[in-house]
């Protein structure tokens, strides 16, 4: 899965401290992409295509749409014609800059200047690129994952990880049992696996999951005393039920992508636990979490067990949801995507920066051309809002630049 030399940044997953100049660390964080090219074919039916605008003809007026995609080159080959009906920004489905050489934008994540300025030095030929840090590339629905209505929250701390040393549980385990001790307290830790799970069939497990699972056992010795794992939950009828029983958030990577459970977790109104070293190279200064919508931890069981403790006993000084809506969520993305390119606002009527979700003449043409609301096809009502699979994407794809052209 993905092009590149992963090995290079496995050095980052357990270490917060890399001494090397950054421009090398920089590379390395480059040197693998998730996105999904023409020689993956067996990979085509994960290719994903988000539409957040739709061409648009109106009064006259031709208003190219933006859409993004792990497979930008992919799409651009196979439909050539797709670059007249919209802009395109690829997404790496990781901490890297995209690879994809046809691609109008780069998600990119976080803005960092020093790395955009690598970058552009490095790679003159794809220097042109606008870099986009869109904070919520995985496009969470912040009306479908939101609070739920529960009687009490019985969760102390979730976990939504993988059994994979990339997600340091040994680390969290280690907290839990610092923590008992320190503070006299057992934590309920629910921890949801992305794959399933059977504590009967731990030998169907990979050999890397076998073995996380057993640095934990060796940490916590009765380790379902401190946690209780739950595999292969449904996305949108119990993930946000699990968030809202929950008291915090609990991630422990060092290095991946923009993890989509950050922002889950803000979305049904949870603060975030994450260690400040989390993608340190990658964002420079910019930062995780938005203001009161967490607390960051040091790479350290200790220091991580005390950030629990504060966190449970200041439960009441957080609104994450609240903010996160204020900087984040689809609105915001959809704002910050047409911002990046200033067609739109030369374009389109009485465009305001950072409003063009609240844009009237939008909001009419989208109408207009689809008769549904902007609003509306953003978040999912329109089934071209989203398209899955390569072959589904290249017909419906095709069948709309028909009745486009």
């Amino acid at each position: 899965m993905g092009i590149g030399n992963y090995q290079r940044q496995s050095q980052y997953f357990n270490n917060p401290q890399v001494y090397k100049p950054l421009e090398e660390i920089y590379s390395d964080l480059d040197s693998w992409t998730n996105e999904i090219f023409e020689q993956e074919a067996d990979r085509f039916e994960n290719v994903n295509l988000s539409v957040v605008l739709p061409p648009l003809f109106y009064e006259g007026k031709f208003i190219k749409g933006f859409y993004f995609s792990e497979s930008v080159d992919l799409l651009n080959k196979l439909l050539p014609q797709l670059s007249d009906f919209f802009f395109s920004m690829a997404d790496s489905h990781w901490c890297s800059y995209p690879w994809s050489n046809t691609a109008d934008a780069y998600a990119c994540l976080y803005h960092n200047p020093s790395r955009a300025d690598w970058f552009r030095k490095t790679y003159p030929q794809r220097a042109n690129k606008v870099l986009i840090p869109v904070s919520d590339s995985d496009f969470i629905h912040e009306y479908l994952i939101a609070p739920q209505p529960i009687n009490i929250k019985d969760i102390d701390v979730l976990c939504v990880s993988r059994l994979s040393s990339v997600n340091n549980l040994p680390v969290i385990a280690k907290a839990l049992k610092i923590y008992r001790k320190k503070y006299n307290k057992l934590l309920k830790m629910t921890l949801i696996l992305e794959h399933y799970f059977d504590l009967n069939s731990i030998h169907l497990l990979s050999g890397e999951a076998q073995l996380e699972w057993q640095k934990i056992k060796n940490i916590l010795v009765n380790s379902l005393d401190s946690i209780q794992v739950i595999s292969q939950v449904d996305y949108y009828q119990e993930m946000p039920l699990y968030y809202s029983r929950s008291k915090l958030f609990l991630l422990g990577s060092l290095l991946e992508g923009k993890n989509r459970r950050i922002s889950e977790a803000m979305s049904c109104n949870i603060p975030v636990i994450c260690f400040q070293e989390l993608n340190q190279y990658a964002r420079g200064e910019d930062e995780i979490v938005p203001p009161e919508s967490g607390l960051l931890s040091a790479f350290d069981p200790e220091s991580l067990a005390d950030t629990l403790h504060t966190a449970l006993e200041n439960l009441t000084v957080f609104q994450p949801r609240l903010n996160y809506l204020k900087y984040r969520g689809r609105k915001n993305f959809f704002n910050t995507c047409l911002d990046s390119f200033s067609y739109y606002a030369n374009i389109i009527p009485d465009y305001i920066q950072g409003q063009a979700y609240n844009n009237l003449w939008l909001d009419l043409a989208v109408q207009q051309n689809y008769q549904i609301s902007l609003h509306d096809f953003l978040y999912g009502r329109s089934p071209r809002s989203h398209l899955q699979g390569l072959t589904n994407i290249y017909k419906t794809l095709n069948q709309w630049i028909r009745t486009q052209g």
